[in-house]
Formats: structure tokens, sequence, C-alpha cells
């Protein structure tokens, strides 16, 4: 799918290769007026450690350790998101979220505040009760797995760990079906596991979650466990297309090209349209230690260290001259001085690099135009795709 190609389609339940700001026009609105936004969205750690070693782990880069934000910080920052209107939590981030107990009360306290809300895990910690827990407070709950015969292996896993990470992945669908809450796999897509897809594949469909998503290997350059060639995702391009015609009723096998051409593309001489990171006031980040920042790319670096909610109020950061002050300074830093690769906000920043050269003081017209036509707009607005929430 080309740049933001799912505006001109017909609408899609799952919207992985691109973003969801269509659909949060107010924040559109105000943001295009230069007022000081809240963010729609967290992406968040709350551990610094795992209880296993994927071999492509990139929480090696962000630095692993035995911090982690303490329960009673977690319930306040699930109130301080409320009260500042954040619309989302994803607690997806540096380290395992379930090798912090603090995970299942903060869950809890963000559904009954009415913060959607996910989690992503290796699930290997997980049991019946943990899982009744998490698929009852969160819109979804994604697992990641990345090979089936080289399991142990890609997930630097005890060994037989699949037929585990199998009986909870059952466990969470049969949950996660009573409870309204969407499950998910996740496979980071390494040279070594281009053999695994179509197995994968097999195992998804077999197990009846609702997607596979197969997602880049970013790789941050130093520290990082690993890297790559990112060139060779031209070897796996058919393997990927078999994939996602093996999509049944059920099960939605979906492969992330945009993501995979822009890591290609961003290691030779392509350039984006933009050259700065604008959307960072739509999207806020927190390490497993507490420490918020614009990307995870600079987790660690303190020079974009917006504050940390373990010893601050998360409002008392989104209203500080230093937040601010870190937005401007990474929106006026050229993108190849301030990122390394593909990330998160690679798709709002296309959306918002468009809606910026069509907008004249009239955002429904602009965003009319961007889908192509009016009828087109309505269709999209009528049929939002799932999970609006996480942008």
């Amino acid at each position: 799918m080309s740049d933001l190609e799912y505006l001109r389609k017909p609408p899609q339940k799952y919207l992985f290769d691109a973003c969801k700001l269509l659909w949060h026009q107010d924040k559109l609105e105000d943001y295009l007026r230069g007022f000081k936004i809240t963010p729609i969205h967290i992406d968040m750690g709350i551990h610094k450690g795992c209880n296993i070693h994927c071999v492509y782990c990139y929480g090696v880069k962000q630095g692993k350790s035995a911090e982690y934000i303490p329960e009673d910080r977690l319930l306040l920052l699930a109130d301080d998101a409320k009260k500042s209107g954040i619309r989302s939590i994803a607690i997806i981030g540096d380290g395992e979220p379930t090798c912090n107990k603090g995970l299942y009360p903060f869950v809890q306290r963000l559904a009954e505040n009415g913060t959607s809300c996910a989690v992503a895990t290796n699930g290997l910690l997980l049991d019946a009760k943990k899982i009744e827990v998490l698929t009852r407070g969160c819109e979804w709950l994604r697992f990641n797995i990345s090979g089936v015969s080289n399991y142990d292996w890609v997930m630097g896993a005890p060994r037989n760990s699949l037929r585990k990470f199998e009986n909870i992945v059952n466990k969470a669908v049969y949950q996660g079906g009573a409870n309204g809450c969407t499950i998910g796999l996740q496979m980071v897509l390494i040279p070594e596991c281009f053999g695994q897809v179509i197995p994968l594949a097999e195992k998804a469909v077999e197990w009846g979650v609702d997607y596979l998503v197969i997602k880049q290997f970013s790789d941050g350059g130093e520290r990082m466990p690993m890297h790559m060639d990112v060139r060779k995702y031209e070897e796996v391009t058919n393997a990927l297309q078999t994939a996602e015609q093996m999509s049944t009723r059920q099960t939605k096998i979906i492969a992330k090209w945009a993501a995979i051409r822009d890591t290609v593309s961003i290691t030779g001489d392509r350039h984006w349209d933009f050259d700065r990171c604008n959307d960072l006031p739509f999207l806020f980040q927190i390490s497993g230690n507490g420490e918020c920042y614009p990307c995870g790319y600079h987790f660690g670096n303190h020079k974009y260290c917006y504050g940390n909610v373990i010893v601050q109020r998360l409002s008392d950061i989104l209203e500080s001259e230093r937040y601010w002050g870190i937005i401007e300074m990474a929106g006026n830093t050229p993108l190849k001085e301030l990122c390394t690769g593909q990330c998160r906000h690679c798709e709002p920043l296309k959306f918002l690099d468009r809606l910026n050269k069509v907008y004249d003081g009239n955002l429904q017209k602009a965003l009319v135009s961007m889908c192509g036509s009016k009828e087109q707009y309505l269709k999209l607005m009528d049929n939002p795709p799932t999970h609006t929430n996480f942008i």
C-alpha cells in the first residue's frame, strides 16, 4: 500500500500500516490553529527488564535493567491520563510488562476511567486469571512471536516453551472472545525467520487469533544485539504475499508493507517529502523506568527527556516549559540528525505533511481532498477501523 493509499481504499477493519488521525478531527483542528494540545495516545513500558531474550530485542539498545514504575505511580498516571484527556495507552514498551505486578491494577484503573488500553507481551508469565483481567480491561492483547520451529532460539526462551505459549494464546482467544478483546500476534521479520512466515501464518489460523501482523526489524545502530541488511526484505516478498492470502474470516494475516518499504528506503538515498518530526504533540512515549520521551530512539538520552512519571505528575509534565521546549527543538531538527530509521511517528508524519499542504483554513475540505472525494470521506467516517484511539 502506497503512502496514504488507505484513505482512498474501502474501509478496513485493521489499520496497522497507517494512522488514525482522520478520526480525531477535534485534535487536528486545535493543532492546525496553533493551540497546545494534549496527546491522543501514550506508548509506554512499565518495566525495563524481561523474562526472555529475543535475538533482535530493541530493549537492549534502550538499556535493560531491573527498574520499573511502582503500582501507586501507575494508578496515579491512569488518573492523570483521564484528567489530561489522553484517549489511549498501549503498554508495549521497552521491557516485558508482565514482569511488573502493577500491570493488572493499572489496566483495571484505565478501563474504569474509560481510557482505551492495550498490552503487548511475550505471554509466558500469564495464567488464566491474569488473562481474564487483561481481556476484560484491554481493547486488544497482542502476543509477540517470531518463529515456530525456532521459537526457543528467536525468542530467547527456555527449551520447549512453544507448547506453553500455545496454551496461553488458546486461553486468551477463548477469554478474548467472551470479553470483547481483540487477540493478535506480532512477528518481527528478520532473515533468520523468513522461513517461519508461512508456518506462523498457519499457526495463527489454527489458534484462531484475530490477526497476525508482520512488522519490520528496526535497527537502531549501536548497542543493538543484531543487525541486518534490510535489502534482504526483497527475498521474502512472495512469502508475505502468500501468508496474507491465507487469511480467513476469523484471522487476518497482515504485512506492514509501508513500514518495511520505509525501513529499506531510509538506509538508501530516498527521502520523504517532509524533513521534520512535527507530530510529537499527538504521541507521547514512556520508558519502563518512568522517563518520558518523544520517541523510543531517544530513550536514555536526557537531552530529550520530558520528565519522569515516578517523581512527577503526568499533567505537570505536559504543561511544563521543558516538554514544549523539547517538542520545539525536535521539530526544528532535520530528521537525518534526529533519528536513525522507521518508527511509530512515520505514518502520522505522512498524514500531517499531506494535510498541511492542502489545508487552507477548512479542515473538512482538506480531509475530503486527501480522501479523493466527499463520498469516500463519508464512507471512511461512517466505518472507522477498530481501536481508533490507538493512532
